[in-house]
């Protein structure tokens, strides 16, 4: 059963998990404080870290930091109800693995889970392995997104690409923004009546 440690600083949250743990077949643990959520992570082995962002003491984002410090390869995955671009870099940047919004989905939040447990595991492509990553960017998390874009039979916007990958959009932006930048990734731009274009992307 695979093993996942919950932080938060309100019991209700922490309550909910638990409840969720129980319908997905997942073991939890469940802390409050994040300075205890970095001892027991010296200590016992987890396959999943989720973090809440706000938090007294050490907040979500002090707290996905620190992990990264000696465990560069565990999925964290961030509970907030704040869904900016702006926030979701910064966690990004530190260290985070995914999102997912409060108020807390039942089926959303165990189908995020779930893709973050069953990460492939399998050598990474060449291309991948000698492109550098920026901090902060999980290889897995790029090949995930990677592998839905060469499977799609048509160009992905960001909606239909966490839909089809199942994470966040947050996430997704960032690491399609990066494809897009080094050239990994090709973009058809769809021009509408009004507005900015909307970017679908590709690979060949």
């Amino acid at each position: 059963m695979k093993k996942i440690l919950a932080v938060d600083d309100d019991h209700d949250i922490l309550f909910t998990l638990q409840a969720i743990a129980e319908v997905g077949n997942f073991h939890m643990k469940t802390l409050d404080d994040g300075f205890q959520a970095l001892e027991s992570l010296k200590i016992e082995r987890y396959d999943l870290v989720i973090v809440d962002y706000y938090m007294p003491q050490m907040n979500g984002m002090e707290l996905v930091e620190s992990i990264r410090g000696f465990e560069p390869q565990i999925p964290i995955l961030v509970l907030t109800v704040d869904e900016s671009l702006d926030i979701a870099n910064q966690f990004l940047e530190v260290g985070a693995t995914d999102f997912a919004t409060k108020p807390i989905r039942v089926a959303d939040l165990i189908s995020r889970i779930n893709v973050h447990l069953s990460r492939p595991s399998s050598k990474e492509p060449d291309w991948l392995e000698e492109q550098e990553i920026p901090k902060g960017m999980s290889t897995m998390t790029l090949r995930l997104i990677v592998d839905h874009l060469e499977e799609a039979k048509e160009p992905q916007d960001i909606d239909s690409i966490s839909e089809g990958t199942g994470l966040a959009y947050q996430t997704v932006h960032r690491y399609v923004s990066f494809l897009d930048k080094e050239g990994l990734a090709e973009v058809d731009l769809v021009y509408g009546k009004v507005g900015r274009p909307i970017k679908r992307f590709f690979r060949s």
